[in-house]
């Protein structure tokens, strides 16, 4: 038996596992954000941000991905869902979204902080961990092992037991944020940010099941398309949020600018995916937001790329779902019709 169909079986025995590796393994480990060559240059920094990581991002997908089983939910609820984690994560345990020094914030602590909130930040790193921390691992893990579609991974006293995990992670950060960068957000913006949290999960819970569903029944572009827009999408946030703030303009401008420029991609996005024989279309559009973030970890890790090595894997998993899934339909299948008609002539 080859080594993939071993990795295959045991992920297929531990599906869990399977989406444990695709967060914190891309928001993290592809962007370079917890560099994986901190387990040669600093091995107690590599332990202590995969622990955090581990207990950050596991429960919450866990539990997001529970919640819209059990309540029979679709894509707006996992963003919903996916937008409180992100408060959770940056705001409550890491202090990012409020904290003008923070480390991963830079100009955008000074440009667009308002009211004790770094409003541009929070703009563009919530769809972050709505898009590729959440929404992205439980689609891939999907298609790789779509036996688990529907199948509760938390029963009994496994929902508790990740909501204590996540709980205690995330206070743990909190204070080790607080005693290190001796910053406190204030009990106001620390209860807004709970109140902002459930009011998320109350939305999220009464969603429509079809809202934000593909707008087709088939996809309207090809794969290479939705690819690229795909791959021109994070760096195009990157650009809104950098350069406005270079030149001078009204960081409210800029806010809105950054909001309006993402709502349009997933607008965009619904109109062409489809609902069915989509698969390879979507594994397009998913391989195409990951390549650049993937682009900006080799960079941070130049020095020493390990990166490079999850990278690789990364590509082994496209390949193999790329293989799992043929061409059934939309596009490509009417472009394979027409090639097919016409070399028979």
């Amino acid at each position: 038996m080859s080594l993939l169909r071993v990795v295959k079986a045991f992920l297929k025995a531990h599906p869990a596992i399977c989406l444990l590796l695709l967060t914190p393994g891309i928001p993290e480990y592809l962007s370079g954000s917890s560099p994986i060559n901190a387990i040669i240059l600093n091995p107690a920094q590599f332990v202590f941000q995969l622990t955090a990581n581990l207990g950050l991002y596991g429960p919450g997908v866990l539990l997001i991905r529970e919640a819209r089983i059990r309540w029979n939910r679709g894509l707006a609820t996992v963003f919903l869902l996916g937008a409180a984690y992100g408060i959770l994560e940056e705001g409550i345990a890491l202090s990012t979204l409020f904290d003008p020094e923070a480390g991963p914030v830079g100009v955008l602590g000074t440009y667009g902080h308002w009211v004790g909130v770094n409003w541009i930040w929070v703009a563009s790193i919530l769809p972050v961990h709505m898009i590729f921390s959440i929404a992205l691992p439980i689609l891939l893990l999907g298609l790789a092992l779509p036996e688990t579609r529907g199948r509760s991974f938390l029963p009994g006293r496994k929902l508790w037991i990740a909501l204590l995990v996540l709980g205690i992670d995330v206070a743990s950060l909190l204070v080790i944020v607080v005693k290190v960068t001796h910053f406190w957000m204030g009990w106001p913006i620390f209860l807004a940010s709970w109140a902002t949290i459930g009011m998320l999960i109350l939305a999220a819970r009464r969603a429509p099941s079809n809202a934000l569903a593909a707008r087709s029944e088939l996809p309207r572009l090809g794969k290479m398309k939705v690819g690229f827009i795909g791959a021109v999408f994070y760096p195009s946030v990157l650009l809104t949020e950098f350069i406005p703030a270079a030149i001078g303009i009204p960081a409210v401008a800029d806010f809105a600018v950054v909001i309006l420029l993402q709502g349009a991609f997933l607008v965009g996005i619904l109109k062409v995916v489809g609902r069915v024989s989509n698969e390879r279309v979507v594994l397009s559009l998913a391989l195409g937001l990951i390549v650049p973030i993937a682009a900006f970890g080799v960079i941070s890790e130049r020095a020493l790329p390990m990166t490079l090595i999850a990278d690789g894997v990364m590509m082994l998993f496209f390949r193999k779902l790329w293989q799992d899934h043929p061409v059934k339909g939309g596009v490509e299948s009417e472009v394979d019709r027409r090639k097919t008609q016409i070399s028979t002539l």
